[in-house]
């Protein structure tokens, strides 16, 4: 049987020999779907214990799924995977998700994923147009940002390729430098542009004119039609609530065909500050509204200059994430503790010039202060000393700074009990697990009476004992019972979402203010169940929800089995992550309780345990059971793992 969805073929490049190859996308899905899931499978066959990003046999992966390149809402995504630069203090095997059409490309192209190995002799760019793949010289544009090695590329190849680009960031190696494409799309967090600029690899440009085969085409683009037109009328029907204020008029920026948010603004000659002669044209998405900084916070720039300091971070390839919510804040708090001044460097928080400084200390490498900022605030703080303590609440774990964990400053609005469940995703991840389970920390707390009080609590807890088994997981005057279960639950859904791939503002739908009980519903079809049911339709396969977060499953199980053989990882490993939630204390408290919590490690550990159970993992070790590993169909892996005793040989000795 032909399926549906896969391009059916992977390309293979090393970039140090040459060589060309493909692979049959069928030898990894259905088992592991696509994009992250897809990923975890690779890197168990390619990676091994020693090997560090900047290796040349360090695998660099772009993966797309069985919905790319369809009319599947905001299915235009991208998943990047690679040993991770950013990582701290281990450079694991991670992964990003990036907006835009190269996904869509990549499908019309005939290709489900990209995978490079080696080290080129001298700067290069892949092109890809449809069959024809070639290793292109990219000296000429080596040292361009990534809007400009866009428009060069496209001036050379044509208007409608895709490419995706590093910018000076990543040529020079920053721990922090994003990979690029389009006005605004990025991944940012992990560091893969450092990976790109190690293989001297400028940029991959391609373009496609073959289109996905749909087992049901007919019936997968009227069900993808109605899940966007269900979205759209949800947020049509629920208050505005307050926007933000800026002397210019924005216009909603999509970054991919399909995509029904538009998370961006894109704004039209912006004057500059630092370059008062430039007028800018750009978008401002995600976390870069927090550039210009506001009154009382640690800089406050004004509209203009944050919109150019926006700029020139899209366009050098720097992580907006750690910069804004991480670099930034611990700068400004050094300030405030009366450091004068940083690598030599006057702080002054309130003058634009001086965050252009640091971004261009990032972008070059070069001078006293990039030996400080360079690779990002986590490293800068452990390479000063300087407030060690202070600066804890800044990052939750593995190198990337707050995300939807309650804390600060200036963080996201989840109080307690529901950053418990954010604790056990943090604990278990390499890097923010945040940007993967918006679903339950941002959708439900925007639906419920904390938010636009769409849903009561009472509707919020029955909705949480149908998807989670578990009224607790949302009631505010819970503790820590029920949080484990939507923690797996969204750890799974997660993964899913990265290898289908979708976009998580829209997927999975949970919440909405358009039915009774609250429960999205669309043909029959209830919200959960959206992905399967667009799964089924595209690729032919007849899959159960449950079915398919059995897959999700595997994928996991994977991912924390490369974990244990190539860097030892334990429950002790994770536990210096479930540390930060009793070390920190919420910066929003709970409206109810009126008093600002931190986690106890007693209850919390036990919580713990409950969650490794679930996942079928050793609560005394954090490591896959034997049991489960073959109940997943990784009886290989399990005997990989016994083989470097790393794991019993039976149930009975472990």
């Amino acid at each position: 049987m032909e399926l549906g969805g896969w391009a059916g073929r992977l390309l293979f490049i090393d970039l140090t020999t040459g060589h060309i190859s493909f692979r049959e996308t069928s030898a990894y899905g259905p088992a592991y779907i696509g994009g992250r899931g897809l990923g975890a499978a690779l890197a168990w066959e390619m990676l091994y214990p020693g090997i560090t990003p900047f290796d040349p046999e360090n695998p660099l992966m772009f993966l797309s799924g069985p919905l790319a390149g369809t009319s599947a809402p905001s299915s235009g995504r991208i998943t990047i995977c690679s040993l991770a630069p950013q990582a701290y203090p281990i450079s694991w095997f991670s992964r990003a998700s990036m907006g835009g059409n190269f996904a869509h490309q990549l499908k019309y192209a005939g290709l489900d994923g990209i995978i490079i190995t080696g080290q080129a002799e001298h700067p290069v760019f892949i092109r890809i147009f449809d069959q024809e793949i070639e290793i292109c010289d990219a000296q000429e544009i080596w040292g361009l940002g990534i809007l400009a090695t866009q428009q060069e590329l496209r001036r050379k190849l044509g208007q409608k390729v895709e490419i995706a680009a590093i910018g000076p960031a990543g040529e020079t190696g920053s721990c922090i430098a994003s990979i690029g494409t389009g006005e605004a799309a990025a991944a940012g967090q992990g560091g893969f542009g450092a990976v790109m600029g190690a293989k001297k690899l400028k940029a991959i440009a391609i373009y496609g004119t073959g289109r996905p085969k749909l087992a049901h085409p007919k019936a997968f683009k009227a069900f993808a039609r109605a899940i966007a037109r269900e979205k759209l009328l949800d947020d049509r029907s629920r208050p505005t609530g307050a926007s933000r204020t800026f002397p210019y008029m924005g216009q909603r920026h999509h970054c991919s065909t399909g995509c029904v948010v538009g998370c961006g603004q894109y704004y039209d000659q912006i004057p500059g500050r630092i370059f008062p002669d430039k007028q800018y044209n750009g978008v401002l998405q995600c976390v870069a509204w927090r550039f210009p900084g506001f009154e009382g916070h640690y800089w406050n720039l004004g509209f203009e200059a944050g919109f150019e300091l926006n700029m020139w971070a899209i366009d050098w390839g720097i992580n907006h994430w750690d910069l804004t919510k991480g670099l930034f804040p611990w700068i400004g708090m050094c300030y405030r503790e009366g450091l004068q001044e940083l690598g030599g460097r006057k702080i002054e928080p309130d003058s634009p010039r001086f965050w252009y400084d640091v971004l261009q200390a990032i972008a070059t490498h070069k001078g006293p202060l990039a030996e400080i900022v360079a690779d990002g605030g986590r490293r800068a703080i452990a390479r000063t000393g300087l407030l060690p303590e202070e600066a804890r609440q800044i990052y939750t774990g593995w190198g990337y700074a707050n995300h939807w964990d309650g804390r600060g400053p200036r963080g996201n609005r989840i109080p307690y009990p529901f950053w418990l469940t954010s604790a056990l995703l943090w604990m278990v991840d390499t890097r923010d697990p945040m940007g993967s389970a918006h679903g339950y920390v941002q959708r439900m707390l925007r639906a419920s009476p904390f938010g636009q009080n769409i849903l009561s609590w009472e509707k919020l807890q029955a909705l949480g004992d149908r998807l989670y088994g578990r009224p607790e997981a949302m009631d505010p005057l819970s503790n820590y019972e029920g949080k484990a279960e939507p923690a797996l639950w969204h750890a799974r859904r997660s993964l899913l979402k990265d290898s289908l791939p979708l976009c998580d503002l829209v997927f999975p739908r949970l919440f909405t203010s358009l039915t009774e009980d609250g429960l999205p519903i669309v043909e029959g079809v209830k919200g959960p169940d959206f992905e399967a049911h667009l799964y089924r339709l595209a690729t032919g396969l007849e899959v159960s929800p449950e079915e398919l977060e059995q897959t999700a499953e595997r994928a996991l199980t994977l991912e924390r089995a490369e974990q244990l053989r190539d860097f030892g990882r334990t429950r002790e490993t994770d536990a210096q992550v479930l540390r930060f939630f009793c070390e920190t204390v919420e910066e929003y408290p709970n409206p109810l309780l009126q008093e600002r919590k931190r986690a106890e490690w007693g209850p919390l550990n036990k919580l713990a345990d409950e969650f490794y159970t679930l996942h079928g993992w050793d609560p005394v070790t954090g490591s896959p059971t034997l049991a489960h590993l073959k109940e997943l169909g990784l009886q290989d892996v399990a005997q990989a793992l016994i083989k470097m005793k790393l794991l019993p040989s039976s149930p009975q000795g472990g």
